[in-house]
């Protein structure tokens, strides 16, 4: 578990290569929301990515530029409530949206928000907030949360699938995501001895944020 708590991003990466592959091969039947969702799921494996591994500084970014942390290698932002916000919250909303889509399209609105909430945050918040040009995720969160949330909400509306009872129960509940799926499981899980992240996550947001 250790062990994965520190590659999780590019296990993520990984997974996301073999399903392209499969669907390659396979080329499933999908209609054209259901391929939307499951593009939805690659588009995270890729922002997680750039927040994690390259440029890889966004836990950094968060302690210091967020939280004002003393202890930015460590709290309150750890490698397990990082692991379960993008793992469990992450990736089991995402595919259950894209497994699921017919049968719950609300809980593809519900992740579509929080495609939507990181937008928010990379492009608009983090930026006023820190006065720096780039932070990790920003250009996946431009170049591809962005357009599929646009295309999901068209097609969907289009097709006359998403009714107004999806949007009464999905919108919230990305709200509550967004909240209790992000900033409740870090203090839920924040220690102070907890294991520190490595300096590459942390050494490039302390040049950016502090050393100025």
């Amino acid at each position: 578990m250790s062990k994965f708590r520190r590659s999780w991003f590019d296990v993520g990466v990984v997974l996301g290569g073999i399903l392209v592959v499969v669907w390659l091969i396979v080329r499933p039947d999908f209609s054209t929301v259901q391929l939307i969702l499951w593009v939805s799921l690659l588009t995270l494996f890729l922002h997680q990515f750039e927040e994690w591994r390259w440029p890889g500084w966004f836990a950094g970014m968060l302690n210091i530029g967020l939280f004002r942390s003393d202890d930015p290698s460590r709290y309150p932002l750890n490698s397990t409530s990082g692991m379960v916000v993008n793992v469990v919250v992450g990736w089991g909303g995402y595919v259950l949206a894209a497994l699921l889509w017919s049968h719950a399209l609300w809980l593809g609105v519900a992740t579509l928000m929080v495609s939507i909430g990181n937008c928010a945050f990379h492009l608009v918040f983090m930026p006023l907030r820190l006065k720096i040009p780039y932070n990790p995720g920003m250009v996946t969160s431009f170049f591809l949360f962005l357009p599929t949330v646009i295309w999901f909400f068209v097609a969907s509306s289009k097709d006359g699938l998403l009714t107004s009872g999806d949007l009464f129960i999905g919108i919230p509940l990305g709200i509550i995501l967004n909240i209790v799926g992000v900033i409740g499981v870090i203090e839920l899980l924040k220690r102070e001895d907890a294991e520190p992240f490595p300096e590459r996550m942390i050494a490039p947001a302390r040049k950016r944020l502090l050393d100025r």
